[in-house]
């Protein structure tokens, strides 16, 4: 759907905002009670974080001045009424990080559509990305997936998946119900209930949605509200940021991302519909991933933007093409306030939400960071088009399955083996192990490290017990309880070896596996600390790395002890026996 900055002109912002402190001799006064600004007669202003608003007002003498949303207050953004030369003015101020006229984004995607039969053999899209592979590696359970669009409505065919209240930053709507139906069809590819006996399917149903309304019933909206939108989903603690929607560079949305990014999110684009070269923003920006579109036969959809700035490929359909749609329920306006039908949409906005989805599960089956899963998603592609990058495909089209498999070979593969390695050559100390005990402290080891990760990569059916053994130790929290208990400092520490090997570690029978298991968390703890795959909740940079290090070296030290009681042991009983 395209789009044009003169747009805001026809949406009313949040209020007149925040100009920089320091300089209000320089400032035009504003009216006491200046009216909604919109588009092209308003500025949006991102302060240093923490600016406070009344300070502001105060020394720019602008009363009328007001946050893009509550929600906006810790981020200091803002718009203003664009009075002549006020840019200009706060360009460049020391509390000023971008200042530049709001611009206008929309959805890439059509809301028009006829309903369909929802049936699991029309998801060609699915099939061909391979998702029940992801559905076997835990379908994203944990990970919360931000859907910055229209918002999102709970229909039947969601009413299994974890969607949360979500916020919304449209003057005049004040919840993040879906008047469109753009953003509940993207959030369906992402997380559609699955394996209900009802609808279709998504590809990461066991993900958390927050609805993030940033664009009107009508499909367009701003940059302000975006670049709320996108510290929303960061302060919310979302792994991952959906954006199906683009336009013209804006500084401020910019920025947002790059503090999410800065937190730890992963954040995948729409690249656009305009059918030719010139990705569109957000997609374009350093570190997004920016996602082109497939049809049915693995072709570039003809309305899919490709260019510099295309990272991936997914289905987004293409309905030219007998049954070549993208098929969820969505939300239809068209037919009523509470009516709801199965439509088969096109678009690079409904590419996106099939890697957005993929990362969900690669992230909740690997327990990496944005970084690994980027990477994972990227090797696992199937290369089409000219070998290897180009410009129309990315690095390929997406596969759920070869995406899993990579990370979970690269990084658990590597942990698996450090962990075993690492037990192997304690339980050595002070001279030769018996076999079968230093054999059973490695495997734990290598077991608690990396997990017996091959079992993902197996043919077996999704059962708990499968998931849970095929996972490091330290990610267990977050598939029985959270991924919050995950990141907790408690459990990313040496409390669990620690207890082990006072209870458990001087028995004959279990000392071996508690030495194994303390030797493979503390590698676990270690690597993390050092390529900054694990990040204590609370305890941020140096901080966290320091915790993360302590802690593994006092997992080593218990299986340490443990082996050394062993060891003691060893010697008592051949004392007592004696020379034969």
């Amino acid at each position: 759907m395209p789009w044009s900055p003169s747009f805001a002109a026809r949406l009313p912002l949040a209020g007149a905002l925040l100009a920089s402190a320091g300089c209000a001799a320089a400032l035009p006064e504003a009216p006491a009670a200046a009216p909604l600004v919109s588009g092209t007669d308003a500025l949006v202003i991102d302060l240093v974080d923490g600016t406070s608003l009344e300070a502001a007002r105060e020394l720019t003498g602008l009363p009328a001045l007001d946050w893009v949303s509550p929600r906006s207050a810790d981020e200091s953004l803002a718009v203003v009424p664009a009075v002549p030369g006020l840019a200009a003015r706060l360009q460049g101020h020391p509390l000023v990080e971008v200042v530049e006229p709001v611009v206008e984004l929309s959805a890439f995607g059509h809301s028009a559509g006829a309903p369909d039969d929802p049936r699991w053999d029309e998801q060609w899209n699915l099939q061909r990305v391979d998702a029940p592979a992801g559905w076997a590696a835990g379908g994203g359970r944990g990970i919360v997936v931000a859907v910055i669009d229209t918002g999102v409505t709970v229909v039947p065919d969601l009413a299994g998946t974890t969607v949360l209240e979500g916020a919304s930053f449209v003057p005049g709507e004040p919840t993040a119900a879906d008047g469109n139906g753009h953003g509940t069809h993207v959030a369906g590819t992402i997380a559609q209930t699955t394996n209900n006996a009802y609808g279709v399917a998504g590809v990461a149903p066991a993900a958390t949605i927050l609805p993030l309304k940033a664009l009107s019933a009508q499909g367009f909206g701003n940059s302000a509200w975006i670049a709320s939108a996108i510290d929303e989903a960061a302060d919310q603690g979302a792994h991952i940021i959906n954006m199906s929607l683009g336009g013209s560079y804006a500084g401020v949305i910019a920025n947002a991302v790059e503090k999410a990014q800065a937190r730890g999110v992963l954040v995948i684009a729409a690249a656009g519909n305009s059918g030719r070269e010139g990705v569109s923003y957000p997609a374009a920006l350093p570190g997004v991933i920016g996602v082109s579109a497939t049809g049915p036969h693995d072709e570039l959809a003809p309305y899919s933007t490709w260019g510099e700035g295309v990272d991936i490929s997914a289905p987004g359909g293409n309905k030219l093409k007998d049954g070549g749609g993208i098929l969820q329920e969505t939300v239809a306006p068209d037919q009523g306030p509470e009516a709801v039908a199965f439509r088969a949409l096109q678009g690079t906005s409904m590419a996106t939400p099939h890697v957005a989805g993929a990362a969900a599960v690669v992230w909740a089956a690997s327990g990496g960071d944005a970084a690994h899963v980027e990477a994972a998603l990227l090797d696992g592609a199937t290369d089409l088009g000219a070998p290897g990058y180009d410009t129309r495909f990315g690095h390929g089209r997406l596969d759920v399955g070869a995406a899993v498999g990579a990370l979970r070979t690269t990084t658990q593969g590597t942990l698996f083996l450090l962990g075993l390695a690492t037990a192997w050559l304690l339980a050595g100390l002070g001279g030769g192990a018996r076999r079968g005990r230093a054999l059973t402290m490695a495997l734990s080891g290598g077991a608690a490290a990396g997990g017996l990760f091959f079992l993902g990569l197996l043919p077996l059916p999704a059962l708990g017990l499968v998931e849970l053994l095929s996972q490091p130790l330290l990610r267990w929290p977050a598939l029985v309880l959270s991924d919050g208990w995950a990141r907790s400092p408690l459990l990313l520490s040496a409390a669990v070896p620690a207890v082990l090997t006072f209870v458990l570690g001087p028995t004959r029978l279990l000392g071996p596996v508690v030495a194994g298991v303390s030797a493979g968390v503390g590698v676990h703890l270690l690597h993390g600390a050092t390529t900054g795959s694990l990040a204590p909740s609370l305890l941020s940079g140096l901080l966290g790395d320091l915790w993360l290090g302590a802690n593994g070296a006092v997992a080593l030290l218990c299986a340490v002890a443990v082996v050394g009681v062993q060891r003691m042991r060893d010697r008592q009983e051949a004392g007592e026996q004696g020379p034969v």
